[in-house]
């Protein structure tokens, strides 16, 4: 199904000389948010009907810069939601520029990659009551497993079962948020009418309502997930895309 992508293109400037994460240099003459940008279009070329960046007032600029020579096959905004905006607040702005209330959109990160495959939700899923539908990601690690005896603090026993999906996991927040934009906006106004706090987060406080409400779906992913963080994190990142060539 087609959507509009927008992605929360945020956090402090502390990258290459005092940038935003999205503009840090992946490598010679690309930066991450390029390096994204194919990615999601070469993955999703059929899905992709506009894509947003959303970003602080001072990053603007920068990033429009990165991109003037980027050959975007869809059409590409980038648009400012304040400074220093939270996550929540990039997402308010996001909804407010959406004329069409029933059109299907679709919230992520520029530096999360995602290797694998995730079951996206059904558009009928989210027109028929207002909902929220993110993506989980099992939570794995390379170190092996322990089996604790939590009420004794005894190590039990050890495992070094690496299966991509481990029996019992813990699940993370996978880093996709889809849903219908008038449902996204009459969801956004209860909780901020419901929920007396100075400064809602995204990721907890207004999922964390979600779930209460049981307004929220999950698609579970199954796959490598990237996240860019660190060198090594970008070694690895450039390792799996040459594979993927």
């Amino acid at each position: 199904m087609k959507r509009d992508f927008f992605l929360f293109c945020g956090g402090p400037a502390i990258y290459d000389n005092n940038h935003p994460k999205p503009l840090m240099t992946i490598r010679p003459g690309e930066s991450l948010i390029r390096v994204y940008l194919k990615f999601l279009l070469d993955r999703h070329p059929s899905k992709t009907e506009r894509l947003t960046l959303l970003c602080d007032d001072e990053h603007k600029d920068l990033i429009r810069k990165d991109l003037e020579s980027f050959d975007c096959k869809v059409p590409l905004g980038v648009v400012s939601c304040g400074s220093k905006s939270t996550t929540l607040t990039k997402l308010e702005f996001a909804l407010s520029t959406v004329t069409d209330p029933s059109k299907f959109l679709e919230f992520t990160y520029p530096d999360i990659f995602f290797f694998g495959d995730c079951r996206e939700p059904f558009s009928d899923e989210l027109k028929t009551n207002p909902l929220v539908c993110i993506s989980a990601s099992p939570l794995t690690s390379r170190f092996p497993r322990l089996i604790i005896d939590e009420y004794k603090n005894i190590v039990r026993g050890i495992s070094n079962y690496s299966s991509p999906v481990p029996a019992n996991p813990h699940f993370v927040f996978g880093g996709n948020l889809w849903g219908q934009a008038d449902g996204l906006r009459s969801l956004v106004r209860d909780f901020k009418l419901q929920a007396d706090l100075p400064n809602p987060s995204l990721e907890f406080d207004f999922f964390f309502w979600l779930i209460n409400q049981k307004k929220m779906k999950c698609a579970l992913s199954h796959g490598e997930r990237i996240l860019v963080d660190s060198s090594r994190d970008v070694r690895l990142l450039l390792a799996r895309l040459a594979e993927s060539i």
